[in-house]
């Protein structure tokens, strides 16, 4: 662009281009032919930046969060114990001493002897035992139909009237859900499927969990589908699926860890509360919620110990799913390297 300003002449313009040119110039011809002056590089004035990868990254602001490593650590201890407890103990959880009811802990009875005379320790582990089977279990089995019911009817919700119908018909399902009375319907279906196996609390929770994650999951699903990259791989005609899979949800994948994380915690709560007044897992089985089942307010001793086994695991579990969602959040104070 012209610079009105400039009235330099034709004149001025040659005497420009004569001071410039290497050949006429000998001195600026001299500084292009010297291979020393051309082919010097700046030299690096500190040590080069070291490049992260995205798992690197989450890995060093998680572990960088004291809360992570308090729940890692209590977590650990209780898998441990849960594992490695029931192998080496003399007591079994349905082992009785009867001479031997409603004593505090001791050498032989490390958490004490309820009044049917059942070790109160060897119970407690074999509950956490189940315990964390079912929360872990539900909390996946819970973000799995999230994930199929919420991402498909936000993708689906955009095509037309086929979309929106399909959108419609999902979104009523997640509703009608929300409202059946779920704890009325625990209680009605687990006494019959206690007599088939205590897995079955694993789909019975998740089948009354999963409508909440799959609003939000619609929503941010919506969100992405109106994104550049979505509507060129729309256009190109990428299968659905794949679009789905490698494009929406890589991109929401840290709220769905954070979610099932935190939800593992929720499923163990759930459970041990359905145990707790009898219409959960049942003899001849053992949760934490059988446990406490069997307190007696004057032995404290009888509750006190899986209170607290119940209350580390949740804490832990919340510990972690908090530090992971502080590493995976970038306005968090913890996301600093």
């Amino acid at each position: 662009m012209t610079n009105p300003n400039d009235i330099r002449g034709t004149d001025d313009a040659s005497a420009l281009r004569r001071a410039t040119d290497p050949e006429a110039n000998p001195v600026i011809g001299l500084s292009v032919d010297d291979a020393d002056l051309r082919d010097t590089e700046v030299e690096e004035s500190g040590p080069a930046i070291e490049s992260l990868s995205r798992g690197e990254l989450l890995r060093r602001r998680f572990l960088r969060n004291p809360s992570a490593w308090i729940g890692m650590i209590i977590f650990a201890v209780l898998v441990l114990m849960a594992i490695i407890g029931p192998m080496v103990y003399q007591y079994g959880p349905f082992e009785r001493d009867l001479r031997n009811a409603l004593t505090g802990p001791s050498p032989y009875h490390w958490f004490g002897v309820n009044e049917n005379g059942l070790d109160i320790f060897a119970r407690t582990m074999q509950g956490l035992r189940i315990s964390l089977v079912i929360g872990i279990g539900t909390a996946v089995l819970t973000t799995f139909l999230a994930l199929l019911v919420g991402i498909v009817a936000g993708y689906v919700s955009h095509k037309g009237k086929s979309g929106a119908f399909v959108d419609g018909a999902l979104v009523n399902l997640i509703n009608l859900f929300l409202v059946i009375p779920s704890i009325l319907l625990l209680m009605l279906f687990s006494p019959a499927l206690q007599q088939a196996s205590w897995l079955w609390m694993i789909p019975l929770l998740a089948g009354f969990a999963w409508m909440l994650t799959a609003r939000v999951l619609r929503a941010m699903t919506q969100q992405l589908v109106r994104t550049e990259y979505i509507e060129a791989a729309r256009f190109m005609g990428v299968n659905p699926i794949v679009t789905m899979t490698r494009h929406i949800i890589p991109n929401i994948a840290s709220w769905i860890i954070i979610d099932t994380t935190l939800g593992v915690s929720a499923a163990i709560l759930g459970e041990t509360g359905l145990s707790f007044i009898g219409f959960g897992i049942q003899y001849p089985q053992v949760s934490l919620g059988t446990v406490l089942q069997d307190y007696n307010i004057s032995a404290p001793y009888t509750w006190i110990p899986p209170a607290v086994v119940l209350a580390a695991l949740v804490i832990s579990i919340n510990l972690m799913g908090e530090a992971l969602r502080d590493a995976l959040d970038p306005t968090s104070g913890s996301s600093r390297i």
